[in-house]
């Protein structure tokens, strides 16, 4: 296939084995797709009846993933773009001046990044193969906390055929910690050079979301061993591995930590998507309606266009509007009936949210409350971004199971999704808000963020030791003294409700010690 021949076939079948790895086949060729979070409910895939309405082929504040591309529509110019710089990357070779092999994707929050790179850019490495790449293994992450364990995780999976592979993990988490004699990270390549095949089947690695090296691992040195090992491995002349990383722009400043990544991301190799234009928007509202056999009217198109059109982050709540209307449309709802009882693009996120909560009994409001909060993470200033967190780090104590539960599957409902539920290498639960558009938006969740600020800074401090002590064997010399347990004691009286269990143990032991 020419490398600029248009791209505009979308006939892929996509399979998913045991481990969540998914296998998209385009024109004979073959993208085999390994993820570290396990989705605990996948969200509903479009499958067309040949007559009836189709599923819904909206995505609401989920990312588009590879198993949309078929309603993937209005950035092809951007997917183009996107495999032509990483063709550029992939040619270089043993005897040409080998750049770093790091592709950087930019944008604001809810500049449609992640979709672009799942549902646009993976699908057409199947669709046209980059040179020498005609098999890759593609491994798509976040790096959460703990990075170097999620990035050993998906490479463990990709030699044991395992979704949860303990030892091998663990091997892998100590080869990437370790530096050589040149006091280089190679961990990443020494272990990819070592996979079955790697010659035909090349590594490409994308760290979605990459801003979370900085929101959520707390670890300098880890960040660091982190960032190194990608590098190492995409600067190596032999060419069997390169990295994608999308990133929220307003953390480009951070980058300025580490030299290398700071320059890759300042100089030309880096791409930022722009807005959609309106041709672009027109065919992401109409184009995924008509392929699951429903036309959307001309004037609703241009309603919808006009509510989202120079918005920054209207994105995600433009294909939750549409999600909403489509499920109208199967009532027999017309779109214009939906758009308006819904508030239009703007409202409709704001409304569901504030809709659930209020439907609540007043101890389940509470516990929503201490979810929404639990999964957010405070930045410099206003800067507010998503925080993922085990399920058990997330219950308080006093909480009823039952009750839990519920209100966490009321949020995270495939239908409206503000909550996403995945599943780690152990087989444990972590949540987190789908969409950060939510903080914007969803003004009872801003009114608790501003009001409750020191308590969340607090309970984050706590959470963090009481973490940390456990998984040390509760050590005597990790207990909090004064003025720390001081402060504990007069947070325990007034919100006790609040705290998890292993806050709980940890306060007590420290007031014991």
């Amino acid at each position: 296939m020419d490398e600029e021949q248009s791209r505009g076939d979308r006939n892929i079948s996509v399979h998913r084995d045991a481990i969540s790895s998914a296998i998209v086949s385009g024109n004979g060729n073959k993208v085999i797709v390994y993820h570290y979070h396990l989705e605990a409910a996948p969200s509903e895939r479009v499958q067309v009846a040949s007559q009836a309405l189709g599923a819904n082929p909206y995505r609401g504040l989920a990312s588009f993933q590879v198993e949309d591309a078929e309603v993937y529509f209005g950035r092809e110019s951007q997917v183009q773009r996107l495999w032509n710089h990483l063709r550029d990357l992939s040619r270089y070779n043993q005897v040409e001046a080998v750049p770093t092999r790091f592709l950087p994707v930019l944008g604001p929050s809810g500049s449609g990044k992640s979709s672009l790179v799942r549902a646009g850019l993976l699908p057409e490495l199947a669709h046209c193969p980059l040179p020498g790449f005609k098999q890759p293994r593609v491994v798509v992450m976040t790096p959460g906390s703990t990075p170097l364990e999620s990035l050993a995780v998906v490479l463990a999976r990709i030699v044991e055929n395992d979704a949860t592979p303990v030892k091998k993990t663990r091997e892998f988490l100590e080869e990437l910690k370790l530096a050589n004699t040149d006091g280089q990270y190679d961990g990443l390549r020494r272990i990819a050079n070592a996979f079955p095949n790697i010659e035909s089947s090349p590594l490409i690695l994308l760290i979605d979301q990459f801003e979370e090296v900085y929101s959520l691992c707390k670890k300098d040195t880890e960040r660091h061993i982190f960032i190194e090992n990608l590098l190492e491995a995409a600067t190596t002349p032999e060419a069997k591995t390169l990295v994608i990383a999308t990133l929220r722009s307003d953390f480009l400043g951070e980058t300025q930590q580490h030299q290398h990544l700071n320059q890759i991301i300042g100089s030309e190799q880096s791409i930022i998507i722009p807005a959609m234009s309106t041709e672009e928007l027109r065919k992401a509202i109409a184009e995924p309606a008509k392929h699951a056999n429903h036309s959307l009217d001309e004037a609703i198109i241009d309603l919808l266009i006009e509510q989202t059109k120079g918005r920054e982050g209207a994105l995600p709540l433009l294909q939750f509007t549409l999600a909403q209307i489509w499920e109208g449309i199967k009532k027999d709802i017309s779109p214009n009936t939906t758009l308006k009882s819904i508030g239009g693009v703007g409202g409709a996120l704001a409304g569901e949210a504030q809709r659930l909560y209020e439907a609540l009994k007043p101890n389940e409001q509470n516990i929503a409350k201490r979810i929404f909060l639990g999964l957010v993470e405070l930045g410099e200033g206003a800067r507010t971004t998503r925080r993922r967190i085990d399920l058990d780090r997330l219950k308080a104590q006093q909480d009823d199971e039952i009750t839990f539960r519920k209100v966490l599957r009321l949020f995270s409902e495939p239908g409206l999704r503000l909550i996403t539920l995945a599943s780690d290498s152990e087989g444990r639960y972590a949540a987190e808000v789908t969409h950060e558009a939510l903080f914007e938006h969803w003004k009872q969740l801003r009114i608790w963020i501003d009001e409750g600020r020191n308590d969340i800074y607090f309970q984050r401090r706590l959470d963090e030791a009481a973490t940390f002590w456990l998984q040390s064997n509760r050590p005597e010399g990790s207990l909090w003294r004064s003025p720390d347990l001081d402060l504990a004691k007069s947070y325990y009286s007034q919100n006790s409700y609040e705290m998890s269990s292993r806050q709980i143990e940890f306060f007590q032991a420290s007031i014991q010690a």
